[in-house]
């Protein structure tokens, strides 16, 4: 999709949606998963500032304006929202990357400039939900801690199949494929631990892509330049996918 096909449909879509009332039950979807995405950023900020354990659903329900009661038509427990988490961070995570690392219209650098530039951006738009999940990986209730670290495998997974395919073709430097891919993986995740609010997003984003692309693309392989540029707008669209299930 070129930049201008894509603002064209963009444009289209917008004119034509301006136009066209949004039923009552779409309406409502809406409402719900804003409610739900504004709901899983309060909590994590609780958690991360009293604890998991010290954080209450009345906390979470006085920090978000509503009654306990009305909390409840979005949440049951704590644990839920652990759960709400999983299907969030790292199992919407992990379908989003298979997407992408399976179009055939993108080369290995693209790939991993656009898997890099994903994870960072998820990383310094919601840090305190990766850092809670981060640290409360032990005490996940089952099935979902199984499903949790499964779409972590998955996640490293994508990732090391874009390197290898990347030294197949020759853009990227002969190197240990697994070992490369957690190394990106932690680069990207740190960022949820240092980013400062309020910093430039883009400008990080830009920084640690450039850096995941020297540290793997071979001197005097074709960059990005050459190939269709993606816009920020579309890693964005990618970031939408990952809006909370419920």
């Amino acid at each position: 999709m070129t930049i201008a096909s894509g603002k064209q449909k963009s444009a289209q879509y917008t004119a034509s949606m301006a136009q066209a009332p949004i039923p009552q039950e779409q309406r409502s979807g809406l409402s719900r998963q804003l409610v739900t995405s504004e709901l899983l950023d309060t909590a994590t900020a609780l958690f991360a500032k009293k604890g998991y354990e010290s954080t209450t659903l009345l906390d979470i329900a006085k920090a978000l304006g509503i009654s306990r009661p009305g909390l409840y038509n979005y949440v049951s427990s704590k644990e839920e929202l652990l759960i709400m988490l999983v299907e969030q961070v790292s199992q919407g995570l992990a379908e989003v990357l298979e997407q992408l690392t399976a179009r055939a219209d993108l080369s290995p650098t693209q790939k991993l400039r656009d898997v890099v530039a994903l994870l960072v951006r998820q990383r310094t738009q919601h840090p305190d939900q990766f850092r809670i999940l981060d640290r409360s990986e032990t005490v996940l209730p089952e099935p979902v801690g199984s499903e949790h670290r499964e779409a972590k495998r998955k996640i490293l997974r994508e990732v090391m199949a874009v390197i290898e395919t990347g030294i197949e073709r020759g853009e990227f430097r002969p190197v240990d494929a697994r070992t490369a891919a957690l190394s990106l993986l932690g680069m990207c995740n740190w960022v949820a631990w240092w980013f400062s609010r309020g910093s430039d997003v883009e400008e990080t984003v830009a920084t640690v892509t450039d850096l995941a692309q020297n540290m793997l693309v071979r001197p005097g392989a074709p960059g990005p330049e050459a190939e269709t540029t993606r816009t920020v707008e579309e890693i964005r669209t990618l970031l939408d996918r990952l809006a909370p299930r419920r």
